[in-house]
């Protein structure tokens, strides 16, 4: 059954229905960068392989994905939704497989020029990797509002408005980043989330 499948009769309520609920909210000129796309597939084939990989690519409908090139969200979003669903009962669930897919999102665009200027520019820490997120989310989509709001020397909340990608897919990235900075004891978890907002609360050690 694909995400589209899911009938929306009520507010979304677990991973299928979130996803497909933020399908039905999105607009052809959302789009989302092919390196997330490709970061996602590179995620899937050493999850699931290269069986699940076709049949990812044949849910999002498309083929092959240049990295700066930028394609619908819509078609990201069926493709996570394959990837869960295939690969949910083998790694822990459907969030848990989301959450995987969002830390791999970091390795496509930490190789991009963009991602290697962040790199370069945090010098290894992590507080200055989390002050250049914002725009690495800016540089890979079309929708939404990030910021960071510091509540302490090494932690404080990711704050999302209007922002399509799951909340799984979220804590994955940010953990992913920090880990990637030299971040230690690296802790991640979304305070709240309405519809297309939300916060994340963010620690390492």
């Amino acid at each position: 059954m694909s995400i589209e499948a899911v009938t929306l009769m009520e507010a979304p309520c677990g991973w299928e229905w979130d996803l497909a609920w933020r399908m039905s909210m999105a607009a052809p000129e959302d789009t989302v960068r092919g390196l997330f796309f490709n970061s996602a597939l590179v995620a899937v084939r050493k999850l699931g392989g290269e069986t699940v990989v076709r049949r990812c690519l044949e849910e999002g409908g498309e083929g092959k994905f240049l990295d700066f090139y930028s394609y619908p969200l819509k078609a990201f979003l069926r493709l996570l939704g394959c990837a869960a669903r295939e690969l949910g009962a083998r790694w822990g669930g459907g969030e848990a497989v989301l959450r995987e897919l969002g830390r791999h999102a970091n390795a496509g665009f930490l190789a991009s020029p963009v991602g290697r200027m962040a790199v370069l520019m945090s010098y290894g820490s992590p507080r200055r990797m989390m002050e250049s997120v914002p725009d690495m989310y800016r540089h890979s989509l079309s929708f939404g509002e990030q910021s960071v709001v510091w509540t302490g020397q090494s932690q404080g909340r990711f704050v999302v408005k209007g922002d399509f990608l799951p909340s799984a897919c979220h804590e994955g990235v940010l953990e992913g980043l920090l880990e990637s900075s030299g971040g230690r004891r690296v802790r991640v978890s979304r305070e709240w989330v309405h519809e297309l907002d939300g916060e994340y609360a963010f620690s390492w050690g």
